[in-house]
């Protein structure tokens, strides 16, 4: 179950509750609110994150487009790069 329907599902439970006094109930409700918060902010957190992990991602992307395009590898590089990667397989 994802976090905001734990919280909703706990609320409904709550609210079926009958308290005692009043004081209870304020108390029970405002947890409930903080733990709204919570999970609306750890989603848009998340959103975040994913939109932040494609941008890095496009970022390597162009950097190495970059660095073949300026920085190209000689025949010697290319070969002994090619070498040690093959004599480690």
């Amino acid at each position: 179950m994802e976090l905001k329907e734990q919280v909703a599902y706990l609320r409904g439970l709550i609210q079926g509750q009958e308290f005692q006094g009043e004081k209870e109930q304020v108390l029970w409700t405002q947890l409930l609110n903080i733990c709204d918060l919570i999970a609306m902010d750890l989603e848009d957190i998340r959103g975040d994150q994913a939109e932040l992990n494609e941008y890095v991602e496009a970022i390597d992307e162009d950097l190495g487009y970059l660095e073949e395009q300026y920085y190209p590898l000689d025949d010697d590089q290319g070969e002994e790069s090619a070498q040690m990667t093959e004599g480690s397989s």
